[in-house]
């Protein structure tokens, strides 16, 4: 593990946001919770008062990332590790995905994953090591129909991350993708049940993805063990997307 003074974890306050922040708390990491719904993480500000900052950001803006980077560093350090979790999903056919679904997909999941690794490597250079874990899906390893949005969108957080791999490798600063197959988050649940259905009839192990496993995927690379991974993306799947 990277010897950690501050994680900055964005979608902090969804299912697996929740989830991986209390995991890094739990491995003493201090952590920087951004949300733009972080008041649903309050009782847990309340059980780490010293280690745990709610900082109410939108990921599509940059100045509302600067300045959530910056006040949790003049309270915690300077960050060393950068979860990024924020983004969504809308199912829809080509000619019903609007402009606006568009937009909310490639803004949410893609763009606000490259403006919070812009505002942050400046810092973990400072430090001279970091981690980075961007949260791609596994339809942007195998696409589907009805997800033209969606699955670009994810696709493009794996291009971002093999690009900031090759370039961010000489500052020591490492950088992967974490690929899950349908996580049954309280976001997920509520999409429609036949597309959850036709997601499990092609997992191999009979089950979705627990937030566990994604959340001990994300841990695994933060830890020693992870320590020579970059530009990997690694996809717990239970078999689903096998080459």
């Amino acid at each position: 593990m990277v010897d950690s003074t501050l994680a900055i974890v964005t979608g902090a306050a969804g299912g697996l946001g929740r989830a991986t922040t209390i995991a890094l708390l739990d491995q003493g990491y201090r952590v920087g919770a951004f949300d733009v719904n972080y008041e649903t993480l309050e009782d847990v500000a309340k059980e780490h008062p010293g280690s745990l900052s709610l900082e109410k950001v939108d990921v599509t803006s940059a100045d509302s990332i600067e300045a959530g980077v910056t006040r949790v560093t003049e309270r915690f350090g300077p960050p060393t590790t950068l979860i990024n979790i924020a983004g969504t999903n809308r199912i829809a056919p080509l000619t019903e995905t609007t402009e606006e679904i568009w937009d909310l997909l490639l803004n949410l999941n893609l763009k606000g994953t490259f403006l919070c690794c812009r505002a942050v490597v400046p810092r973990m250079r400072e430090v001279g090591a970091g981690r980075i874990v961007n949260m791609t899906s596994n339809l942007g390893l195998r696409p589907e129909a009805q997800q033209v949005g969606y699955a670009s969108s994810k696709a493009g957080v794996i291009g971002l991350t093999r690009a900031l791999a090759l370039e961010l490798a000489p500052d020591n600063i490492a950088v992967n993708a974490v690929a899950p197959v349908m996580t049954l988050t309280e976001r997920v649940a509520g999409l429609p049940q036949w597309w959850k259905d036709l997601q499990l009839s092609k997992i191999p192990f009979g089950r979705y993805g627990t937030v566990e496993d994604t959340v001990n995927t994300i841990l695994f690379l933060l830890s020693d063990g992870g320590s020579f991974y970059t530009g990997q993306v690694l996809s717990p799947n239970g078999g689903d997307n096998m080459p």
